[in-house]
């Protein structure tokens, strides 16, 4: 990856297989969904958003965290254009997602001065921060 490129990726859901609701008031639905990616790479840790949100808009709206990606049965980093995988979308409203929804990718948040940088939880099996 070039520097200050940022990444960017689009998302198309093909079949929603499961949805875990969260604690009412919490960010930890869950949604098992089948998609392609149509836009650049999708990668653990990315967030995304239903495209043309209110996000868009300027007007805040949670993402959802991507945490898994299965790829023929296998769990890996990330899913590049064309392929189509499995994937676990976790945040507030994660339960919403809905097929042929796309979701693209947020923009990178650059902590500048007097900002701070966005609280992401960790993946499950990679180092806490």
């Amino acid at each position: 990856m070039l520097p200050d490129v940022p990444e960017r990726a689009a998302l198309s859901i093909e079949s929603v297989e499961s949805v875990t609701p969260g604690a009412i008031g919490a960010a930890d639905d869950v949604a098992v969904c089948v998609v392609r990616c149509i836009e650049g790479t999708a990668r653990l840790g990315m967030v995304f958003r239903r495209d043309g949100s209110a996000a868009d808009a300027g007007t805040a709206m949670p993402g959802f965290l991507l945490t898994s990606i299965e790829w023929y049965g296998r769990q890996v980093q990330q899913l590049d254009t064309v392929h189509s995988g499995k994937v676990t979308l976790t945040g507030a409203g994660a339960e919403t997602p809905a097929e042929h929804d796309v979701l693209k990718s947020a923009p990178l948040h650059r902590a500048g001065p007097g900002t701070a940088p966005p609280r992401i939880a960790a993946l499950p099996g990679g180092p806490a921060g």
